[in-house]
């Protein structure tokens, strides 16, 4: 038997992931079992668990493809040495992940609100999400002080502070696009921005 390029194993893992995604997106973690994430797949079972052991592992695995390219808009942002607006760059991140939710056909805000839900009960998705998360935490960071050291805000300003604060309006907007439907993020952070200068 011949043997499978790097990139064909790479091929694969990301198909069942993406296979994952559907499933958990449509079913939640809870309800999508790994038999759901197999025939989704169209794969065997020995391939799904040769990239991912278990269950727990896939869930993370999903985590991680859900906030890593939503991220990217901030991490492109910081290095670019840019001053922007703290809010206009979470409004680039919250279009990211709009985007890749109609591009994939995978609504990842709502599969984003079950990752942060589902690290209350798994400390593996939890370390998981600490650490993507606290990524996306530094960069906005990084942009609030950089906002701040631009003179848009006072120097006495605690940026810990307004960062822990920006960070929350994320997870608020996410959810209340999971109850209500659509809702104007840009709208609602430009209007931030300019009532706290952030």
């Amino acid at each position: 038997m011949p043997r499978r390029s790097p990139q064909h194993h790479e091929q694969r893992r990301e198909q069942v992931l993406a296979a994952a995604l559907r499933c958990f997106a449509r079913d939640g973690f809870h309800a999508a079992s790994m038999a759901d994430v197999i025939a989704a797949a169209g794969v065997s079972a020995g391939t799904v668990y040769r990239y991912f052991p278990s269950k727990s592992a896939l869930v993370v695995a999903a985590g991680r493809a859900v906030f890593l390219p939503a991220s990217a808009p901030l991490t492109a942002l910081v290095a670019s040495g840019r001053v922007v607006r703290p809010t206009e760059a979470m409004g680039a991140m919250f279009a990211a992940l709009l985007e890749r939710a109609q591009r994939d056909s995978t609504d990842m805000t709502s599969l984003t609100l079950d990752v942060w839900a589902e690290s209350q009960r798994d400390a593996e998705i939890r370390d998981a999400l600490q650490q993507v998360y606290g990524g996306i935490r530094a960069d906005l960071g990084a942009l609030v002080a950089r906002w701040q050291e631009a003179g848009h805000i006072p120097a006495s300003e605690d940026t810990d502070a307004l960062t822990t604060a920006l960070a929350g309006v994320m997870p608020g907007l996410l959810l209340q696009r999971r109850i209500f439907g659509e809702v104007d993020a840009a709208g609602a952070l430009r209007a931030l921005g300019e009532r706290t200068g952030l």
